[in-house]
């Protein structure tokens, strides 16, 4: 029904429905990035708050430390490695979100929990005696000598390129130490699943706890890039598939090349049929694709193909993806 404005009316602003400028797209996009946030360090600090030093079952890992492998102690001095350049993950985000005070204080919340990552891989070698005091003094000593540059990876110079490679690279990085996680548990000569005394205390026997608690961390890191991606397909569709594609194709785990006896940690890979192109197939960009609402890469191209005709100027609701790549805009069907 029309009503005619009271006189009090008249003083506050029009509200008109009409295209969305790129200004509104942002800011909805921030607002929703924001939601992302605090929704992820409520869970951070409320059911993820742990710490290496007080929170791994240390004389575990000392009493069944030589069931370890030399092929596991070999993966986890490479995730040693790898996990040492937080300092310039860190950076890298603190530099492109210096004017953005969500992605700022994310990144800082992101790199915190990072840092105790490290922590756990020198304490779960130092206890579990595969590796001694001066042998990982010596290792960090190399491997801070190298520094990890954004440049390395493939639109990484751009907030929302080191946001997809960060979803990518988080889910990764739970897969491996999820994998490594059952190894252990096999070596222990315990069954892959908790055992009924593991679940009444609690947490897991010796090294098998740090990767728990890591795991559930990296999961929750790809969660946040995951959200703010899907986030930023519905306000700047175009623009994120086409970084999304050549994140993609370029996508290769950081600071790989930099760490000390690299070339020891590969074998390993390769000896433990740890990782391959068709495990990062199967185990990660599959998965990906799946929780961004394709079916396959054949999709992904249609939806990238398609995306750059999309009307700049529709109410984000208005328009959907078909899990094939076809776009729908509502009252027009597929387009």
């Amino acid at each position: 029904m029309d009503t005619q404005p009271s006189s009090s009316q008249h003083d506050l602003p029009t509200i008109l429905s009409g295209p969305w400028t790129a200004d509104a797209r942002q800011r909805a996009f921030e607002c929703e990035v924001s939601t992302h946030y605090v929704e992820y360090y409520r869970r951070a600090v409320t059911q993820r708050n742990w710490s290496p030093w007080h929170n791994l079952p240390i004389e575990e890992m000392q009493q069944l430390g030589s069931r370890l492998s030399s092929t596991s102690a070999d993966l986890i001095e490479g995730f040693l490695g790898i996990e040492e350049y937080v300092g310039d993950y860190v950076q890298t985000g603190l530099n492109l979100f210096r004017q953005d005070r969500t992605r700022r204080n994310a990144q800082l919340q992101w790199g915190a929990e990072e840092a105790r990552h490290s922590v756990a891989w020198e304490l779960v070698l130092k206890h579990s005696h595969a590796r001694t005091d001066a042998q990982l003094e010596t290792y960090m000593k190399k491997a801070h000598a190298g520094v990890w540059d954004v440049r390395q990876h493939a639109d990484m110079d751009n907030p929302l390129g080191v946001t997809i490679y960060s979803m990518i690279q988080e889910r990764a990085t739970h897969f491996h130490y999820q994998k490594m996680r059952l190894r252990i548990r096999e070596e222990y000569g315990l069954s892959l699943t908790p055992t009924s005394q593991e679940q009444a205390r609690g947490f897991e026997v010796g090294a098998s706890e740090a990767f728990r608690l890591v795991a559930l961390d990296e999961i929750a890191h790809h969660g946040l890039f995951l959200r703010i991606v899907q986030s930023a397909i519905k306000y700047f569709p175009a623009q994120t598939f086409e970084i999304l594609v050549r994140v993609v194709r370029g996508f290769k785990m950081p600071a790989l090349h930099l760490i000390p006896n690299v070339r020891t940690y590969i074998r390993a890979v390769r000896q433990a049929d740890f990782y391959s192109p068709e495990i990062h197939e199967q185990e990660i960009y599959q998965p990906i694709l799946r929780a961004i609402g394709l079916e396959s890469h054949v999709a992904l191209e249609r939806a990238v193909a398609a995306a750059s005709q999309l009307p700049v100027d529709l109410a984000p609701e208005s328009l959907s993806l078909k899990r094939t790549g076809e776009w729908c805009i509502e009252g027009q069907g597929s387009n």
